[in-house]
């Protein structure tokens, strides 16, 4: 069995301010982009998988503090490629913040698969700094499949744990024609976490985002970060 399609989508893009997304560099305090909302879509013999799912309708108390572009939306991507939300078979979560697990519940034949750390965490989160992160309505629905550690889904296809920004983090590793594509999630939300070694601006642990960051920063292959507008070739089609 091998990794017969990897393509990147969009749930359209969302406001935030550059601050959350780089560590202590003053210059960023304040100043708001439309970060893309990406997830990532791969087909194997026996399974079409989904690497989170965007932002999807926020609660109408959420709204007020972000602008939310959707004039494309994860529908709408899989709508192109002649697939239906019917069709995903597992939707796998990087973490389980709102802007990744926005759309979890259109996927109700999917099995879901999160972190056991990040799931138990993201249901009660304990700290006040944290629980801004998570909205109880988008994990509810639906049920996860929990896995701890280093987990290989299927040849070709693995999860490793990349905890710091939130407890359970992940981030997921398919190998694909001759490349290695390397989704980070929000170890790395913009190119410039990668290549100047700074991490998130937010982080439940800053001293294990850091190391997570330095063992992707370490890895050979195609690495595709959270939120910045840039989408990189991959193999056939383009990320």
């Amino acid at each position: 069995m091998a990794v017969k399609k990897v393509k990147t989508l969009i749930d359209g893009y969302y406001s935030i301010d550059m601050g959350m997304l780089i560590w202590l560099k003053p210059s960023y305090y304040g100043k708001k982009i439309m970060a893309s909302l990406k997830s990532l879509y791969i087909e194997t013999d026996n399974n079409r998988i989904l690497v989170d799912t965007g932002i999807g309708e926020l609660p109408p108390q959420y709204k007020k503090y972000y602008d939310i572009d959707r004039s494309t939306s994860l529908e709408k991507e899989l709508k192109k490629m002649s697939l239906t939300v019917d069709d995903i078979s597992i939707v796998i979560n990087t973490h389980l913040h709102f802007d990744h697990v926005g759309n979890n519940s259109l996927f109700k034949k999917a099995i879901h698969i999160t972190q056991k750390d990040e799931l138990d965490y993201a249901i009660n989160p304990k700290q006040r700094f944290m629980r801004g992160g998570y909205i109880k309505e988008y994990l509810e629905g639906y049920e996860f499949k929990t896995i701890q550690g280093k987990y290989e889904l299927e040849e070709g296809i693995s999860m490793i744990p990349t905890p710091g920004h939130t407890v359970g983090h992940q981030s997921i590793i398919v190998n694909y024609q001759n490349d290695t594509i390397i989704f980070c999630g929000d170890v790395a939300p913009l190119k410039e976490n990668l290549s100047k070694g700074l991490v998130i601006g937010i982080s439940y642990d800053p001293v294990k985002a850091e190391k997570s960051l330095d063992e992707l920063i370490a890895m050979k292959g195609t690495k595709i970060t959270s939120h910045d507008n840039d989408f990189y070739p991959i193999g056939e089609g383009y990320a």
